[in-house]
């Protein structure tokens, strides 16, 4: 069935989730300015989003684009420097019984020299980061939370600014001068009994794409970090359905993946390496800073680790010296990373005036008492 750029304004409308893109009259004439059609054979792209959040065999983003690709995760704090995430042991879990809110910020991208050259070529790039609940309600499934931002504009080998690339811009959350208002909110996210499911992802944008041709008028100037889309909370069929249609729409090819990862399995906590719901080899995640590099470049990273660390997001030599820059540009210059700081806590000692819970239920998280939220003081009377 053709996709009509009537269509595109019709599905993204009913699925309600793109009221900052369709509340802009610019949205809506630059899908008027060119036809958008499906492929005569579908791309990369295309047939890795429709099965990244699919069920059955080809659940979690199988038919990956470039396993060179497939990132590969670090931890790092102070206490013991940099280490690849499976070196993470289950004793260093937090443990709980309730649900855990994990925060995450993205702190950090920085592309290797060979992508740079690549990211010269196009105009747009797109950052996605997603968490999945392994299980749901008994009235709902499980819970997505789910963010796609734009990463370059103008030049998109131009290192982002610090001030411009955090989770804050990237949600909306933060108010800056180049974020676009009403954009996508998310930062909080609840994982049942600490267990669940983690997405990297980052593609170019062909420049003959229909993604292109929207975000060319969406999107002006030289700004480097603009919200797209963004899914507070999101059920898994839902979610999936927009990205079947976002990949015939942003068309990509195998050398427009930079970062192209399966769904991970993840556990928070010590309760949540043995949920059922996930493989026994789940991920540990603690508290601290992660770097996400592709599979093709952890052999030249491996060889710089023991002389890097995380400062302010970036990754950059250990005596390092110079601008921030420069030591930012410097660190490993081939290798292409984004990183993320995370924190785990309780449900229950969550603040209670952030709100945490699944926002389509409404409900309090597993393990949180009503009773122990702040509530605002009471006006006296007169």
């Amino acid at each position: 069935m053709d996709l009509s750029r009537r269509s595109f304004l019709t599905e993204a409308a009913a699925l309600g989730i793109l009221p900052a893109l369709l509340a802009d009259s610019d949205m809506a004439h630059a899908v008027s300015l060119g036809e958008v059609q499906p492929s005569q054979q579908p791309t990369a792209g295309e047939m890795y989003w429709k099965s990244l959040y699919a069920s059955g065999p080809t659940r979690g983003g199988t038919k990956i684009p470039k396993e060179e690709r497939d990132p590969r995760i670090v931890h790092y704090s102070d206490k013991t420097g940099l280490r690849w995430v499976e070196d993470i042991k289950t004793t260093e879990l937090p443990s709980f019984n309730e649900d855990a809110v994990v925060t995450m910020e993205l702190s950090g991208f920085r592309p290797g020299k060979g992508d740079t050259s690549h990211l010269a070529k196009v105009k747009f790039a797109q950052l996605h980061l997603s968490c999945q609940r392994v299980s749901g309600s008994e009235f709902l499934g499980p819970i997505v939370w789910a963010a796609l931002a734009t990463l370059f504009t103008d030049k998109a080998s131009k290192l982002p600014s610090e001030q411009g690339l955090n989770w804050g811009a990237f949600t909306g959350n933060q108010s800056l001068a180049h974020a676009q208002s009403g954009g996508p909110r998310l930062s909080h996210m609840v994982l049942n009994q600490g267990a669940g499911h983690l997405s990297v992802n980052i593609t170019s944008t062909p420049t003959n794409s229909p993604l292109h041709k929207v975000l060319s008028v969406l999107i002006t100037g030289a700004k480097v970090m603009s919200p797209l889309l963004g899914f507070p909370g999101i059920t898994v069929p839902a979610l999936q359905s927009f990205y079947d249609f976002y990949g015939k729409v942003e068309m990509a090819n195998p050398e427009n993946f930079l970062l192209n990862s399966a769904q991970k399995d993840v556990a928070v906590t010590q309760q949540g390496t043995d949920n059922s719901l996930i493989s026994s080899s789940a991920l540990r995640l603690v508290s601290g800073d992660y770097v996400f590099v592709p599979k093709s470049q952890e052999a030249d990273f491996q060889k710089n680790m023991d002389q890097l660390v995380v400062q302010n997001g970036y990754l950059v030599a250990r005596n390092a010296k110079g601008t921030p820059d420069e030591r930012v540009q410097e660190a490993v210059d081939t290798v292409t990373y984004v990183a993320l700081n995370v924190k785990v806590q309780p449900a229950s000692s969550f603040p209670a005036l952030s709100t945490v819970t699944d926002p389509l239920l409404d409900s309090v998280p597993q393990g949180s008492s009503p009773s122990s939220a702040k509530q605002p003081p009471k006006k006296k009377k007169p």
